[in-house]
């Protein structure tokens, strides 16, 4: 039996894998670029918040009636990144806005990760009350529930 072109099979399955690697090279990255500018933070900021709370809400004890909106602060979670805490702001019984007071700042990358994250556990926290995990971030994620949660526990006290 003949051998067919062994040469040409291997040059064939070489330009193969060497283009399918360029083309995984060449992918670009969730939330890589994009032309999108955004403030830069100090270390241990949080980032800007996507879910803020009404115009005219107050600060903390503000509105005591039914209706009036105040601000609660969640207990500090430490992570391994460093720490998160959650400030809510509560109206008539309902989220209407949530931010992180304190963000993992223990390097670039975990800055980085918590300026990503962020404000997508802010969205979340106002839609449902509760948090799912960013990819990409499960610790951060897991401090802002725990401190989410100290805060709901907080809001239903008072």
């Amino acid at each position: 039996m003949k051998r067919k072109h062994p040469l040409r099979r291997i040059v064939l399955g070489t330009a193969a894998t060497v283009s399918g690697v360029v083309l995984l090279l060449a992918l670009k990255q969730p939330g890589s670029g994009g032309g999108e500018t955004v403030a830069q933070n100090q270390p241990g900021q949080a980032p800007p918040v996507a879910a803020t709370a009404q115009p005219g809400g107050g600060g903390a004890g503000a509105g005591v009636g039914a209706g009036g909106a105040r601000t609660v602060t969640g207990d500090v979670a430490q992570t391994q990144y460093g720490p998160v805490q959650v400030s809510l702001t509560v109206s008539g019984g309902k989220i209407t806005g949530a931010q992180a007071v304190k963000t993992p700042n223990s390097g670039p990358q975990s800055e980085q990760i918590a300026k990503d994250s962020i404000p997508k556990l802010n969205q979340q926290a106002v839609a449902a009350a509760k948090v799912d995990t960013v990819s990409g971030a499960t610790y951060t994620s897991e401090g802002y529930a725990k401190s989410l949660q100290s805060a709901l526990d907080k809001a239903g006290a008072q």
